[in-house]
């Protein structure tokens, strides 16, 4: 069993708020991660950074640009003949070639006609397009793909991505990139002609081998918050919306497949200035929600929501159906909190303590 909580603060009245807490690509490689070709990443003195090398966010602090040999700083990215145009990218790890699904990304064109990339600039703060952009992706941190695509027409169909998997900090941006291994493609030898007169055949005989299970986790952002507005009067009661910061539970059971339940627990509103004064969990209503285009797991749904004034705790939050739910399985949620009319002003905290179980 997998616990996580979140911490959050509601306002009872006026006051203000304050939170607690693809064509072929001519490369003659391609990357164990999935990228159509090597990306290796190079710093503004010209030296490769290693996968243990902390790289900053922000051009001010290290520039990062992007080679396709580890030993070659001006080594090009080849796309494919089709192609229009490029664009560097910060994506979730697996949408790296629809970019509508593209947190961040900045497009560029080609020099003179040639379908080749030398030292793209992949600092992430550069990369200036795209929702919900660099900024928020420092603030957050987390697990993306940062690359190359390859683009054509007018930039909305990709052709080619290099990428790597990047680890980011929250707060600073600060990250590394998941190390990886260049998979050199060999010819085929020319086959000895035979006498096509004559026909023969060849047994065949594969040996499988058994797909071994993952694991089942749930990743919550370091000191994650809830986020709520300003609070209003709605029939003379304070009310107060907010959201709650995106969770990630991901299944890497191939095999068994058994499916999960995340189940959500409130405790009781505190005064932040007086403990003796509290506010019943049942006064916060909880959406649930699941994040479309980051989840890549099947048969996921949402719980119902709970009703503030009206709310019953523990509530199953999400589901993941058994025998579809491999993968990750992005939520989120929203919130609306209701204070009694006897209660004092003021800044209330409680904490949300999420569980997942596997089915």
């Amino acid at each position: 069993m997998n616990k996580k909580t979140l911490r959050f603060g509601g306002i009872a009245v006026v006051t203000g708020i304050l939170i607690a807490g693809v064509a072929s690509v001519a490369s003659a490689a391609t990357q164990t991660n999935g990228s159509d070709g090597p990306l290796h990443i190079y710093n503004k003195s010209g030296n490769l950074v290693s996968p243990s090398t902390t790289i900053q966010w922000n051009m001010t602090g290290s520039e990062s640009y992007a080679s396709a040999s580890s030993t070659d700083r001006t080594a090009k990215l080849v796309c494919p003949s089709d192609s229009t145009a490029y664009a560097t990218f910060i994506s979730a790890q697996g949408q790296e070639r629809v970019k509508a699904n593209w947190k961040a990304y900045e497009t560029a064109g080609f020099a003179g006609g040639v379908k080749e990339i030398e030292g793209a600039n992949i600092t992430p703060d550069q990369q200036t397009n795209g929702t919900p952009g660099q900024a928020s992706l420092q603030s957050s941190g987390g697990s993306f793909s940062l690359g190359v695509a390859c683009t054509k027409t007018n930039g909305n169909v990709v052709t080619a991505a290099f990428y790597r998997y990047i680890t980011v900090t929250p707060g600073t941006g600060d990250f590394t990139a998941t190390a990886t291994a260049d998979v050199v493609s060999t010819p085929s030898p020319t086959p000895t002609p035979v006498n096509t007169a004559l026909t023969g055949s060849i047994a065949l005989s594969a040996t499988t081998t058994a797909a071994v299970n993952g694991t089942l986790s749930l990743s919550v952002p370091a000191n994650a918050a809830a986020s709520f507005g300003s609070p209003t009067l709605d029939a003379n009661k304070s009310k107060t919306e907010g959201t709650l910061p995106n969770v990630t539970v991901n299944d890497g059971r191939v095999v068994t497949r058994q499916g999960w339940t995340l189940s959500a627990n409130v405790a009781d509103f505190v005064n932040a200035s007086d403990n003796t004064i509290t506010i019943g969990k049942a006064n916060l209503g909880i959406q649930p929600t699941v994040v479309a285009g980051s989840t890549t797991a099947t048969g996921v749904t949402a719980g119902t929501a709970t009703i503030a004034e009206d709310a019953d705790y523990p509530f199953t939050f999400a589901e993941g159906a058994a025998n579809n739910a491999v993968g990750n399985s992005v939520l989120g949620g929203n919130l609306v909190f209701v204070a009694p009319q006897e209660k004092a002003a003021g800044t209330y905290t409680s904490t949300l303590t999420l569980t997942l179980a596997s089915k």
